[in-house]
């Protein structure tokens, strides 16, 4: 780890709570999802922007280089509203999800960040966990150049979570649901969290498993301890937008 406070002193959570805001979600997911991974068709959002039908019923969340102001990185919380989650469209679960459990949990989904922050660059270096102020944008792309840092992707992905896990917190929520590759389940124990299998693996882009997480064993960990802190804010009111924000559930 490259000092304290990596990811509080160089990125930021917003909550995507208008038009403007969804579209920079959406089109994070495009990059990730139709251009790098293939998962998606491309030739069906000639707009750039990945969505489907459950956004109607989720909410949005972007990570934010504070320095640079790049988007580069998102997730959804997806709400039951008389509808499956997305990952019981795609496995098989080991008891059904009833009426209590639906309306205190959410799945988890669409996690995602952008390849030039996975992969990471070279050219700037970080000192106490600060970006350098000189660093520069890497041409044809909208991120900053980083010091080479392999957990970087993670570090990211770790603030996305937890702001994810408050949110949930505030609105009494107890439960996350997941589809998620072995890989992902892996990086996850690997920090002393709980992931509960609730589904045989699937084949779903690969090799998928369902996982339940309670809210309760995210906000334990001391993962969140030096770093992670600053939890997240809302588009609107962080860009001096006064457009009504909906909840999830």
């Amino acid at each position: 780890m490259l000092g304290n406070h990596i990811f509080d002193n160089n990125f930021e959570v917003i909550l995507a709570d208008t038009p403007e805001s969804k579209a920079i979600h959406y089109n994070i997911r495009y990059q990730v999802y139709c251009e790098e991974m293939g998962f998606e068709d491309k030739h069906k959002y000639p707009n750039e922007q990945e969505f489907d039908q459950w956004d109607d019923q989720s909410v949005h969340f972007l990570v934010r280089d504070k320095h640079l102001g790049h988007w580069v990185g998102a997730l959804r919380l997806v709400a039951h509203k008389g509808r499956p989650f997305p990952l019981e469209t795609h496995c098989q679960l080991d008891e059904p999800l009833n009426f209590l459990q639906y309306k205190h949990s959410v799945e988890l989904s669409r996690l995602c960040v952008l390849k030039e922050v996975r992969r990471f660059s070279a050219r700037r270096l970080i000192t106490q966990g600060r970006l350098d102020q000189t660093a520069t944008a890497i041409e044809g792309s909208n991120v900053t150049l980083l010091r080479p840092h392999k957990n970087l992707g993670l570090t990211v992905m770790w603030g996305l979570l937890r702001a994810a896990a408050c949110y949930c917190k505030e609105y009494n929520i107890n439960d996350l649901y997941l589809l998620i590759a072995p890989a992902l389940a892996f990086s996850i124990r690997k920090e002393k969290f709980s992931l509960n299998q609730v589904g045989e693996a699937c084949e779903h882009r690969g090799q998928r498993i369902p996982f339940q997480w309670e809210i309760d064993n995210v906000l334990a960990n001391s993962l969140w301890k030096n770093d992670y802190q600053t939890e997240f804010s809302h588009y609107s009111a962080r860009f001096g937008q006064d457009v009504a924000y909906r909840k999830l559930a």
